[in-house]
C-alpha cells in the first residue's frame, strides 16, 4: 500500500466509484457482501488497492495545494518536477488567513509591513506523489489555484 487506506467516511462519499471499481474486480454487490461476512482476507487487500487508486487519482490532478493557519498561508503551484510556493505571514495582527476575509486583508494590505512573503521552489523529493502526499496527509488542500495566481501577479507587478 503507498498511501493509507480512506476512512469509512472517505470510503462513503466514493461509494459509486468504488462500486465501479469492484465490477472491475469482478465483485458484484453480493459476492462483496459474502466476502465482508466470511470475513474473508481479500477485504483489506481490495481496500486498499482502492484507497490507493483513489489517492493517485488526486494526487495526479492535484495542480495547487494549499495550507493554511490564522497567520501563514503555503500555496503552491505543483509543477512536473518541482513545486513553487508562496508564503504569507502576518505581523502582529489578529486577523485569521484562513478565511475569505482574511485573505482579503492580505490583498489590501499587500504593500505595507503588516504581511510579508516569501517566494521559492521546492524539489520533489523522494517524487512528485509522495512530496503531494506528505503535505496532504499534513492538513493541505487541493485548491483551485485562484490566491496562488492572485498572489503571482501580485509579484509580477510589485517590486515588494
Amino acid at each position: 500500500m503507498k498511501y493509507h487506506r480512506l476512512t469509512h467516511d472517505q470510503f462513503n462519499e466514493v461509494h459509486e466509484e468504488f462500486a465501479v471499481f469492484l465490477a472491475t474486480q469482478g465483485l458484484d454487490r453480493l459476492r462483496w457482501n459474502e466476502l465482508k461476512n466470511a470475513n474473508s482476507p481479500k477485504i483489506p487487500q481490495l481496500l486498499d488497492l482502492f484507497s490507493d487508486v483513489v489517492w493517485d487519482k488526486i494526487i495526479s490532478e492535484c495542480t495547487f495545494l494549499e495550507f493554511s493557519t490564522p497567520d501563514q498561508l503555503f500555496l503552491f503551484k505543483t509543477l512536473s518536477s518541482r513545486a513553487t510556493v508562496i508564503i504569507v505571514k502576518r505581523r502582529n495582527i489578529s486577523i485569521d488567513l484562513t478565511t475569505v476575509e482574511g485573505f482579503q486583508w492580505v490583498l489590501e494590505h499587500s504593500d505595507t509591513p503588516k504581511v510579508e512573503f516569501f517566494k521559492g521552489v521546492k524539489e520533489y523529493e523522494p517524487n512528485r506523489n509522495e512530496f503531494l502526499y506528505s503535505y496532504l496527509k499534513k492538513g493541505a488542500l487541493p485548491s483551485d489555484g485562484l490566491r496562488y495566481n492572485a498572489l503571482e501577479s501580485y509579484f509580477s507587478n510589485s517590486t515588494k
